[in-house]
């Protein structure tokens, strides 16, 4: 989990979808940069030669509990790992919770490496479910 101290608050009342409303891109976000500052210390802490942002959506809470709307991104790095001489294209799954009233984010992300592209469904269902599913029982742990 990464803390931070932005102050600019994320809000929507809906994805904006043609398709999924979890995985589509669109235009107009409110204030997505709490999302993207916790991608790109993603990729520093990757030592990411490089990082894209493919898509941002908002995945509202309609549960009915206190947990916060998710803030999703899905992005691109490109990162030696394993001591490899040439760097792995990664796929990056990215879901931030904004927590105002005790100026937290909870961060939740998932790597997958391109060359996995035939079971990117099942990536993609396995981060959704993780996402869809995350209930904050207890605010006290973020004193």
């Amino acid at each position: 989990m990464r803390y931070s101290k932005e102050s600019n608050p994320t809000t929507s009342s809906k994805p904006r979808s043609t398709t999924s409303p979890f995985f589509s891109p669109f235009s107009t976000l409110p204030d997505a940069s709490h999302t993207r500052f916790h991608f790109d210390s993603l990729a520093h802490d990757n030592d990411a030669l490089s990082s894209t942002v493919e898509s941002v959506t908002i995945l509202p809470n309609d549960r009915g509990d206190s947990t916060p709307s998710a803030t999703i991104l899905i992005g691109r790095q490109k990162a030696q790992k394993f001591n490899r001489a040439m760097p792995d294209d990664i796929r990056i799954y990215l879901a931030v919770y904004r927590v105002e009233t005790k100026n937290v984010d909870i961060v939740l992300s998932m790597n997958v490496p391109v060359s996995a592209q035939a079971e990117e469904e099942a990536y993609k269902a396995i981060f959704e479910t993780a996402v869809r599913t995350l209930h904050i029982v207890d605010f006290g742990l973020f004193a």
